[in-house]
């Protein structure tokens, strides 16, 4: 089986850090792949880490410029690749690549063979306000492109229940046409060799790990802290990441007197370290089509509380494997967190059984099968 992933990519994020998981996988099941990576100079420009990791695999990369606006000759370079590839299968990533398949399709008669892809998630505009209402959904740019892709391609997947849903829901996709496989990967162990004090800011610890960007839900969190402070004056929260709203994020820090209970550790490749030297993990997130924090939470052996909302309330469990708390009800989210921290043995538990379903369940192994059988129901 030979394979042809495409993707545009500035930066390693959610669905770059998926494919450095599953092609090493796949290669060792025997399946050929090689990558197009499409890209802009405006985002990104030409090679990079992400490249660079792909080739220590011994992936074969090839690189597109597409521009700004689609135009022909790139089209025409797609098809060209794919032709001379002799490839069984093209599998898109992410809206763009969909797009640039879709207008192949149309105007060029299709890549020549079939086509397939994974929704990571969905237009962050929309999820941002709305996430995964699918009532909320009317007709728009990216809808329309979207809806395209989904009629033309051979067939798709999504990474997450919660994600299928709404494509279903809201006419994006055809039950039959989308399946679903969750992200599955493999971590480094981790152990008390990560405790390191300088990781510790608080003497009870909450932290938020990921971009700083409203879907995330950071502004929710600094509003069950404020009223947290009132129980538990010695907790505090640690803010690891960096984006678009961190300006904002600081700015109400210090207006609303919590610089003493909120830290700022910007962007850090240490975010395991921040885990594993806090109490629990928060992941107010409007919607996730899956997010990865969870498993490295759950790695690290970390409670997770997180608003009952897709896809945290497909991943966990309440009480069990993590701590789901009515969405965008900050109080209710305070209470939870004070319950967390008062109650350590409870947490440790939590943490333990949360460790145990990744293990069980969240694994590569797991992920790399299903995604076979994916490719083999669709190549008969």
């Amino acid at each position: 089986m030979k394979i042809l992933f495409i993707q545009k990519e500035g930066g390693i994020f959610g669905a770059e850090n998926f494919q450095l998981k599953i092609i090493p996988a796949l290669l060792a099941k025997g399946v050929k792949i090689e990558f197009l990576r499409l890209y802009t100079n405006y985002q990104g420009g030409q090679g990079g880490d992400f490249v660079e990791r792909l080739n220590i695999y011994g992936v074969k990369t090839h690189e597109i410029n597409i521009g700004k606006y689609p135009k022909l000759k790139s089209l025409k370079q797609i098809k060209r690749l794919v032709k001379a590839g002799q490839f069984d299968l093209v599998h898109t990533h992410l809206i763009h690549a969909d797009f640039h398949l879709s207008k192949i399709s149309l105007l060029l008669g299709g890549v020549g063979c079939p086509w397939v892809s994974t929704k990571h998630g969905y237009d962050n505009g929309f999820t941002a306000k709305f996430g995964f209402d699918a009532s909320k959904q009317g007709i728009t740019p990216y809808y329309l492109l979207a809806r395209l892709s989904e009629r033309l391609c051979t067939k798709s997947y999504t990474i997450s229940h919660g994600l299928r849903n709404f494509f279903i829901k809201t006419g994006l996709a055809k039950p039959n046409k989308m399946e679903m496989i969750h992200y599955g990967f493999d971590f480094e162990p981790t152990s008390d060799q990560l405790l390191d004090g300088q990781f510790r800011k608080f003497e009870q610890q909450i932290v938020i790990a990921g971009r700083l960007i409203n879907f995330k839900g950071h502004h929710y969190l600094l509003d069950a802290i404020k009223l947290l402070m009132e129980k538990l004056p010695k907790a505090g929260l640690v803010i690891a990441g960096s984006g678009e709203i961190e300006g904002q994020l600081k700015s109400r820090v210090a207006k609303e007197g919590l610089s003493e209970h909120v830290f700022f550790a910007g962007y850090s490749k240490e975010v395991i370290k921040w885990m594993y030297n806090s109490d629990l993990v928060a992941v107010p997130s409007i919607s996730e089509g899956f997010g990865v924090v969870f498993l490295e939470a759950f790695n690290c052996k970390k409670p997770v509380v997180a608003w009952n909302v897709p896809a945290g309330n497909e991943l966990m469990k309440e009480g069990e494997t993590g701590y789901l708390v009515e969405p965008y009800n900050t109080r209710a989210l305070a209470e939870k967190i004070a319950h967390i921290l008062k109650n350590p043995t409870e947490a440790e538990e939590v943490g333990l059984k949360a460790h145990q379903k990744l293990k069980n369940y969240f694994n590569l192994d797991r992920m790399t099968h299903e995604t076979l059988a994916f490719y083999q129901s669709v190549l008969k």
